[in-house]
């Protein structure tokens, strides 16, 4: 105030206004600046997480009628092998053409070669068709979106004036243990990041017995809860510089 107040003697500020009022309407655009950033960050947020959950529940729905009518037009997978048993014997695999023969080959036991009976019985179908379910390797799936969560509250916990300055609630060695903090939540979302593109690539994308849309919203939903990690600490940043922002918001 003394400062405001020097600058208006000296012909700075007008001195027919108010200094209060010029720091209330500096005061009120930061706060509109951060709140505008924070709703848009907010916003993609979510979407992340809509379009994620939105596949899912989908992909699930798809697989639990694909042998009901099929709504989705899945159809049959790529490789669609005989179950018997413990182990899938593929169609291209019988030099016969005989379906009965083929079907003896196919449940045929070597332990127990005379048992005709068990030979002769078709095998069960295949659940679902013979398309993966999420489960087992597969539930991977999850994981980067909680990485992901872990690292928006390592970043979203610092502010950008507390790694150039001493924060005043931490004596000693402040600066170096809230940028190793930062460091190891950008870290987590680099991670999360690697793990979504790897889920979708080595697990979804290179198997052709499971739909790979679970894999593409993984990595979608990463980035966007990525994009929305640094609005979010861009909006807590505004304002830092001239000391007039709250760092609780």
């Amino acid at each position: 105030l003394r400062l405001c107040s020097s600058w208006r003697s000296r012909g700075i500020v007008p001195a027919h206004r108010p200094i209060e009022k010029e720091l209330s309407g500096i005061m009120d655009g930061l706060e509109a600046k951060r709140r505008l950033v924070s709703t848009f960050a907010g916003a993609v947020f979510g979407m992340g997480w809509l379009i994620f959950i939105d596949q899912i529940v989908h992909f699930n729905s798809c697989l639990d009628r694909v042998t009901d009518g099929d709504p989705c037009q899945w159809g049959k997978p790529p490789h669609n092998f005989t179950v018997t048993g413990s182990e899938s014997i593929p169609h291209s695999a019988l030099s016969f053409h005989d379906d009965a023969s083929q079907l003896f080959l196919a449940n045929w036991d070597p332990l127990n070669p005379f048992d005709v009976a068990a030979a002769s019985t078709p095998a069960p179908p295949p659940p679902h068709g013979g398309w993966h379910d999420i489960s087992g390797r597969y539930k991977l799936v999850y994981l980067p979106g909680c990485l992901a969560l872990i690292s928006i509250f390592f970043v979203n916990t610092v502010e950008a004036r507390h790694l150039t300055t001493e924060a005043e609630w931490i004596s000693g060695g402040a600066t170096v243990a809230l940028r190793i903090w930062m460091f190891f939540g950008l870290l987590v979302g680099l991670g999360a990041c690697v793990l979504a593109v790897w889920v979708h690539v080595d697990l979804f994308a290179r198997h052709e017995d499971i739909q790979d849309d679970p894999g593409i919203a993984g990595v979608i939903q990463v980035l966007l809860l990525m994009i929305s990690s640094l609005l979010f600490w861009i909006a807590r940043s505004i304002g830092t510089e001239s000391e007039l922002s709250d760092p609780f918001l």
